[in-house]
């Protein structure tokens, strides 16, 4: 049986339409019923999503998942400081990340190759609803 995410895969990276929050945004409301709220950055510029993290009212709503389930934010980072966003999937072959990436469009990584990518997970989300 074909995971559900497969539909989303291949597609493509716009900035402000399907960067990774948009594209999160997206399948958390067509997948999970989730409602979350836009975050008002420049997709292409790194140092602005880090302060969007930081700082953005998106922030709100969110707590801390010890033990990710399928649906959950995955907040990652280059260097020190978060600036991406997946969803955590688990399919029979393995969990990983749902995303969207600058250059690549949707993809599935799972986290022992999220390094090949340069990021690293920084915490797993649940939306409290």
């Amino acid at each position: 049986m074909t995971h559900w995410a497969s539909g989303y895969i291949g597609g493509a990276w716009v900035a402000g339409q399907s960067d990774c929050w948009a594209f999160a945004r997206r399948v958390w409301r067509e997948r999970f019923r989730l409602e979350v709220p836009a975050v008002a950055v420049d997709a292409v510029d790194p140092r602005a999503g880090r302060r969007a993290f930081a700082v953005d009212p998106a922030s709100v709503g969110w707590a801390v998942a010890a033990h990710p389930c399928e649906g959950d934010a995955v907040l990652m980072a280059k260097g020190r400081y978060p600036c991406h966003v997946g969803i955590w999937i688990a399919p029979r072959e393995g969990a990983g990340v749902l995303h969207a990436v600058e250059g690549a469009g949707v993809i599935f990584t799972p986290v022992p190759r999220l390094h090949d990518l340069g990021y690293r997970v920084a915490g797993f989300y649940r939306r409290e609803v």
